[in-house]
């Protein structure tokens, strides 16, 4: 798995540093003002971005205007630069001789273009005007924010590591959780999903539990229903809480073995597709296609 880890943040890295030429032209020349190659162009690199991403994914149906307002969203980034700010802001410690030395090269730049001011160009003009906001704020509230920044690396730095970036959410999962209403399979009477419908493994679960005539439930066959309940709640803590989300992770490996099965008879071409509830064959590749 690391080995995989490391050829997928290996590639990463070289389609990142791609990305960033694609930005460098679109701050010189607007997507908009591209001819239709380049345009081209840069419709196949997305496809090979979103390939990288998500290996199993076709990139070929993925939206390319969004995809495309997003990345080009971004101003480009220098690799070594970003690189070495990161690892200097992992701890607080770090962070603050960071910022420290940061404040002290930015006053010494900006005390040079205050002696020269009569004779700045536009652009050190606007280089002064930024300097003097950036010093403006109070180094408590600066390190404040560097530290969360640090923290919240995996989220914010593109080149991050896609091992730390799992970590990351593996870690802090409960507090992106918290509040967030999720789906359970809970039981219900009138409920619309029967035992025939949660797979094999719930309903050998539940034979311990219940036979027809039984007395469990007056003998009537176990129903479910799909409920919506907020994370980090006390309903969300109760024991009946967490067997509702034990049945409704089955419930999902149960769809999801269903769903490779019918994808391998469908590349097997022994099951169609449905398009707008009409069923439809699979289509053929053309010969000669590569």
């Amino acid at each position: 798995v690391a080995a995989d880890d490391g050829d997928v943040d290996e590639k990463m890295a070289s389609i990142l540093d791609e990305l960033q030429v694609w930005r460098e032209r679109n701050v010189s020349s607007p997507y908009e003002a591209w001819d239709a190659d380049r345009k081209n162009e840069f419709d196949r690199w997305i496809e090979n971005y979103v390939a990288t991403l998500y290996p199993d994914a076709d990139a070929s149906t993925v939206d390319k205007e969004a995809t495309r307002k997003s990345l080009l969203s971004e101003r480009p980034v220098d690799t070594d630069k970003t690189k070495e700010f990161w690892t200097r802001v992992r701890t607080e410690t770090e962070a603050e001789v960071f910022l420290r030395d940061y404040r002290t090269a930015a006053k010494e730049q900006l005390q040079l273009l205050n002696d020269a001011s009569t004779s700045l160009t536009e652009e050190e003009k606007t280089t002064q005007s930024d300097l003097e906001a950036i010093l403006s704020v109070p180094f408590d509230t600066q390190l404040e924010k560097l530290v969360k920044m640090g923290t919240l690396r995996p989220l914010l730095d593109e080149y991050a590591p896609s091992a730390d970036r799992k970590s990351f959410f593996e870690k802090y999962s409960p507090i992106f959780l918290e509040g967030l209403e999720m789906e359970h399979l809970v039981p219900d009477p009138e409920g619309p999903i029967g035992l025939d419908d949660v797979g094999s493994e719930l309903r050998e679960q539940f034979s311990r539990e219940w036979t027809p005539g039984g007395a469990v439930a007056d003998g009537k066959e176990p129903r479910f229903a799909i409920r919506m309940v907020p994370y980090g709640t006390d309903e969300f803590g109760s024991t009946r809480a967490n067997r509702a989300r034990e049945l409704y992770r089955l419930w999902n490996e149960h769809k999801a073995n269903r769903a490779r099965f019918e994808e391998a008879l469908f590349k097997r071409g022994h099951l169609g597709l449905e398009e707008n509830g009409v069923r439809i064959k699979k289509r053929k590749d053309k010969k000669g296609k590569k």
